[in-house]
């Protein structure tokens, strides 16, 4: 019952205990807060008048800018931890000497006094309770629980408030009111030290220590300077200017009509408990609902005009009918002003609040935390103490009546809504110019890096068989690239042990620099003397490959009839050296024949390199033969690789045009590849991006429509699968906007996304706004706003009609999806998900997966329909072959273990190499294999990986056969092994080396 409480709260685990705590104190802080509310306004003006109650807050406001002043300088010089226990033991403190001296005697100054230290003890305990909050959370944590904290004040404080009525009517002094706020701070205090031993609170840097000297500006500097802040410190100021006037008001007909302390306490006590319902209710529900369907003009507007709307209301009621407790219109005037006191309080809390946090998006980290704290101490305090000053000044004059107040509160309210617009063009513009700023600090901060290989023997066989070519061809860069012993070594043992004569001018410079260990160096020295002796003795009838490589090693280009030979060779060795020759001598004539070696797994490596070497002048072959190779995805994906590294418009527009390709796999690689290389569609071509933007949205539309399906009959396994396959059309999308729009202001939409808040989503919103086009516009804002499925699929009907299918519809409609719409991983979780075949329209779909190209799914339908019974095994069975028919069988009597399944190898790889794809593993996992134990006759003769069962958490990575008994020997395991070869690994990161950083970090760390 607890996690499940917590789990709908938003609270992970580990956090239990601390947010028990803060939120138990949040609640007590709110009972201070509420009761210290009622009784200093009870007990004020049951003595004074409203006229007193304006130069209270005169002095309050001092006061309140005394206090925080001095909170601000002692919190830099006191540790946290102690300073939050002595701030909120001075408000304990404090609030129990004014109860002690308003018992002893209740004179009018004391009472004064209690009503003058309401808003600066409030603020010093708000501080520091935010405060302790701010540095206990993360930003992550912040962003999902600060809601849940700030909704314990509320609640405190509606308990207080109803609490007051009850005691009251059990004869509870109005005076003792007080004692009820010192016990609730009192055991906040207590819970702050509880919570000060038991969870690290972080001593946050100030501002002026973090900043460099002189870039430290206050705010009203940055006022003085930025018509923006400007504005929005007029908005804020005349924000607090209304409610003041609405508090003046509201409290001195509420006088007139509860003129007794204990009826005025009782009456408080049931509206203001009232009230700060109604504010949780709107903050939970209409702020997120207003600032998505009417946007943040909507937000800022609403309270000026709401309360503009009651105080003219009021003025009318007032002339026309009175608004003096003799007159029949009193009541209603009474009414007015306490509907005007509701909207103004809970608007404010629940509305604007809200709204500057997304305002303050819009500013720099440097700038927004100044602002913030200066809009919310200095300009506060500033206009609270000017509405005092205002109030004080209108009460002296001898003809203000009740009524003019809210005639005063037309004319503020009017400026107000005026600069609420004005505030929001500037919003707009400061949007604008974050997006230019965004976009150039993105453009000017990209620095490319190469990948250095330490110590792991495999990182080093890769680098070496990687940089191959241009170690033959005269390029060492590599050698300063990669450190560690590994990557000399592996050259030093390739030229030995293959008498590679092409190396031999790379290992005279091993031998020849200093850098290198001595180690290197001497066994440098001798590899390059027995090759010295090779080459000025070898002849082409001797050893043909050797001499070959001879030509390679030599600076004289061989005769064309040469290479031709080596090219028509049978040996691999052959044509490999072959190819590097018409690289190294860069024989243009001959890059044809180059490029056909792409299709040859051994050549392909070098065949890469030599093409990206020619650079420029292979362009027209590669594109020619990109369209004979169109049916080979890994062909294919190869030459859009090298294209992009040619770094001219004609490439360019040629990965381009393969955004249009039927596949999915060519289409991701082609848009990655423009992506990277900054690419930007012009005019001509945007329309044609935003059909295919659109495309891709339906395809996302039918998989949140499956998702609904999938999340009502709570099948969890395949609404995890889906979800992974929408985020990556999701990539695909804002890849997209990326090459269409500008590439900064895209990344800060999502970067705004990401954080799911209601205030930073909308912010993105309003930068999708400005950014993006009116033609796409309807169908992007739906798609990517925070909002439920059910929602995003109901307002995206009109461009995507379509209904949420039914389950078992749906398995069938995912089986027979084309698979450049949704992956294959997902349609063997539906496989193995179904506990046997129960329609005939299910049966033809998995019949026809029998014959799939795609052995996972071959051997998951076959196992679901061994699990289905004997008729649709017969049913099929003259229809398969001998070798299916046999592996069906095999599974209808259990004699396929679930570790040789290819499903199991997958579920195996992704908990170890969590981030790749499952779709991606299903590479790797073809060429895993399961030992039941690992006999030598088993063990290929080249290097591999070997895990122990079932976690894995035991490997050993073996590159030589007498390895292998000692390694095997330390990972143990009763349940077998998997085995992978590493010329798997090899091959995976040929094909997909996007993916491949997280396998090969995976085996350094094993390595070292």
């Amino acid at each position: 019952m607890k996690e499940r409480l917590f789990s709908l709260l938003g609270i992970e685990p580990g956090e239990e205990s601390m947010i028990v705590r803060l939120l138990t104190q949040s609640v007590f802080l709110g009972v201070f807060f509420g009761a210290f509310d009622i009784s200093a306004h009870s007990l004020f003006l049951s003595i004074f008048d409203e006229k007193k109650m304006a130069w209270g807050y005169v002095l309050s406001g001092m006061a309140g800018i005394i206090l925080t002043t001095v909170y601000t300088q002692l919190q830099s010089r006191i540790n946290f931890r102690n300073f939050s226990v002595i701030n909120l033991a001075f408000v304990t403190c404090l609030t129990l000497i004014l109860w002690i001296i308003l018992m002893i005697n209740p004179l009018k100054w004391v009472i004064f006094l209690v009503f003058v230290m309401l808003g600066p003890l409030n603020i010093l305990a708000m501080l520091g309770f935010w405060g302790t909050v701010s540095r206990l959370f993360t930003l992550r944590q912040g962003k999902r629980l600060f809601g849940l904290v700030d909704a314990g004040l509320i609640i405190g404080i509606i308990v207080s408030c109803y609490a007051i009525p009850v005691l009251l009517s059990l004869n509870f002094r109005a005076h003792n009111i007080l004692l009820i706020s010192a016990a609730g701070v009192l055991i906040a205090t207590v819970l702050q030290i509880t919570i000060g031993s038991r969870f690290l609170i972080t001593q946050a840097k100030s501002t002026s220590e973090t900043a460099k000297p002189g870039e430290t500006k206050s705010i009203l500097g940055l006022i003085k300077e930025n018509s923006y802040i400007r504005i929005l410190g007029a908005f804020i100021a005349l924000s607090v200017m209304t409610a003041f006037f609405v508090q003046y008001s509201f409290m001195a007909v509420t006088r007139e009509q509860y003129p007794a302390e204990e009826d005025m306490a009782r009456f408080l006590g049931l509206f203001t408990g009232s009230m700060m319902i109604f504010t949780l209710l709107i903050k939970l529900t209409v702020f997120a609902y207003l600032i998505r369907n009417y946007g943040l003009r909507t937000c800022l507007a609403l309270s000026p005009v709401l309360i503009a709307g009651f105080a003219i209301i009021a003025v009318v009621i007032g002339t026309l009918m009175g608004y003096t407790p003799a007159t029949s219109g009193f009541m209603l005037f009474f009414m007015i002003l306490a509907l005007s006191r509701l909207f103004s309080k809970s608007l404010k809390d629940s509305i604007e609040s809200p709204s500057f946090k997304v305002i303050y998006l819009t500013f720099d980290e440097k700038t927004r935390y100044v602002v913030q704290s200066g809009m919310d101490g200095t300009v506060n305090e500033i206009a609270a103490l000017s509405s005092g000053l205002l109030l004080s000044g209108l009460g002296i004059l001898g003809f203000i009546r009740l009524i003019h107040f809210s005639i005063v509160l037309i004319a503020i309210t009017g400026l107000w809504i005026f600069i609420a617009f004005r505030l929001y063009s500037e919003y707009r513009k400061s949007i604008r110019k974050a997006l230019e700023s965004g976009s150039r600090d993105i453009a000017g901060s990209e620095v490319h890096q190469d990948k250095s290989v330490n110590e792991g023997r495999f990182l080093a066989e890769l680098a070496f068989r990687e940089n191959y070519f241009d170690l033959v061809s005269g390029n060492y860069k590599s050698l300063d690239k990669y450190h560690g012993n590994w990557f000399p070594f592996r050259v030093l043992e390739e030229a030995d042990s293959r008498k590679d004569l092409s190396l031999l001018p790379l290992v005279k410079k091993i031998a020849a620099d200093q850098g290198n260990g001595k180690e290197v160096r001497e066994r440098a020295a001798s590899v390059s003397e027995s090759l010295e002796h090779l080459y000025s003795s070898v002849t082409e009838k001797d050893d043909k490959i050797i001499f070959s490589q001879k030509l390679l090693a030599d600076s004289r280009q061989p005769q064309t009839t040469q290479i031709l030979r080596l090219l028509r060779d049978n040996s691999d060795d052959s044509k490999a050296t072959g190819i590097m020759l018409i690289g190294k001598f860069g024989i243009k004539d001959m890059i044809q024949e180059v490029c056909e070696c792409l299709n040859y797994p051994k050549l392909r490596r070098q065949a890469k390199d030599i093409l990206i070497h020619f650079g420029k002048d292979a362009t027209d072959q590669l594109q020619r033969y990109y369209m004979v190779s169109s049916g080979n995805n890994e062909t294919s994906k190869a030459i859009l690789r090298i294209l992009s590294r040619g770094g001219n418009s004609d490439n360019s527009m040629f990965l381009f045009a393969r955004l249009w390709s039927n596949s999915r796999q060519v289409k991701e690689i082609a848009l990655k590849l423009l992506s990277d290389s900054d690419f930007k569609s012009t005019d001509n071509e945007r329309d044609h991006i935003h059909q295919l933007i659109s495309d891709i949205i339906g395809i996302i539309v039918w998989n949140i429509s499956a998702a609904i399906c999938l999340e009502k009959n709570k099948d969890e396994l395949l609404l995890q699968t889906l979800n992974k396959d929408t985020a990556r059309w999701n990539q695909f999308l804002f890849d997209l906007l990326s090459i269409t729009y500008d590439s900064g202001s895209i990344s800060r939409i999502r970067e705004n996304l990401a954080s799911n808040t209601v205030e930073s989503v909308n912010y993105a919103l309003e930068m999708i706004d400005i950014v993006i086009d009116e033609s796409i516009k309807p169908k992007i804002i739906p798609l990517l706003d925070v909002i439920p499925k059910e929602a995003k699929v109901k307002n995206l009907y009109q461009f995507y009609p379509g209904e949420i299918p039914d389950y078992p519809r749906l398995i069938d409609d995912i089986l027979n999806r084309d698979y450049n719409l949704l992956g294959i991983w997902i349609r063997a979780c539906s496989l193995r998900n179904m506990p046997s075949v129960d329609n005939d329209m299910l049966a033809e779909s998995v019949i026809a997966l029998l014959f799939s190209p795609e052995p996972i799914l071959q051997e998951e339908s076959a196992k679901l329909i061994a699990r289905s019974g004997n008729q649709i095994y017969s049913s099929v069975s003259g229809r398969i072959d001998a070798n299916l028919k046999n592996r069906i069988e095999m599974f209808m009597h259990n004699e396929i273990t679930e570790q040789e399944m290819l499903y199991e190898k997958v579920r195996f790889l992704s908990s170890l190499l969590a981030g790749i794809d499952e779709d991606y593993l299903l590479f790797l996992a073809n060429s895993l294999k399961y030992l039941k134990v690992p006999e030598n006759n088993e063990l290929p003769a080249e290097g591999y990986i070997l895990w122990s069962l079932p976690s894995g958490n035991k490997a050993a990575i073996i590159s030589y056969q007498d390895e292998t008994d000692a390694k095997i020997m330390g990972i143990k395991s009763d349940e077998g092994f998997y085995l992978l070869p590493l010329s798997a690994v090899e091959d995976f990161h040929y094909q997909y080396p996007e993916q491949s950083s997280i396998i090969l970090n995976y085996i350094e760390n094993i390595e070292l």
